[in-house]
């Protein structure tokens, strides 16, 4: 009596729908009672997805369709992504037991050299503002040493700054600043 008392007034259970725990580069949970793994690589961005209690079929547009164990559709991952103003087109492979998705992104050499030259040029403009003082400081000296040589004025000045600034940012910033500025008149990242 006491249980059916209790029970008559009791909520029903409502399972939660989605939880999430992240560690690093893996997050893990369970959604629609399916349990997933996501491990994304930080090196080449490619992204495994590990499933319980679901599996992942190919879809009729070529995207790829995660179902729950009664087979209905949960999720639908599609082949590209859009990031930073530009698509990302993802090459999908289902695992031969259907519980497995790698998803490895499609990047062109353009795609590589432009993320290259970004780098190199953000971590050169990082350098110049944290060495500030030295560049002026430098790019002023060297400016008016290249004003005494008179009859070429239009190529001194701007190789004197440019030199002067190059050396004050390394007597401030020492290595550091050195491998910002080669990186990015190289071209590496």
């Amino acid at each position: 009596m006491a249980i059916t008392a209790a029970t008559a007034h009791a909520e029903p259970a409502v399972p939660k729908q989605s939880t999430a725990v992240t560690v690093g580069d893996t997050t893990s949970g369970v959604d629609h009672g399916i349990d997933y793994r996501i491990t994304v690589s930080p090196v080449d961005g490619v992204v495994v997805t590990t499933v319980e209690n679901g599996r992942f079929e190919l879809a009729h547009n070529g995207a790829v369709v995660l179902e729950t164990g009664d087979g209905a559709a949960a999720a639908e991952v599609p082949q590209w992504y859009a990031a930073d103003g530009r698509s990302i087109t993802m090459a999908q492979h289902i695992g031969a037991d259907g519980h497995t998705l790698t998803l490895t992104p499609a990047t062109t050499a353009a795609d590589n050299a432009r993320v290259k030259d970004i780098s190199s040029y953000s971590r050169l403009s990082e350098q110049i503002n944290k060495n500030l003082p030295g560049v002026v400081g430098g790019a002023i000296v060297g400016g008016i040493l290249g004003a005494c040589l008179f009859l070429i004025w239009g190529i001194s000045i701007p190789v004197g700054v440019l030199i002067g600034g190059t050396v004050g940012g390394y007597v401030m910033g020492g290595p550091e600043f050195l491998d910002a500025v080669q990186a990015f008149a190289t071209g590496m990242p």
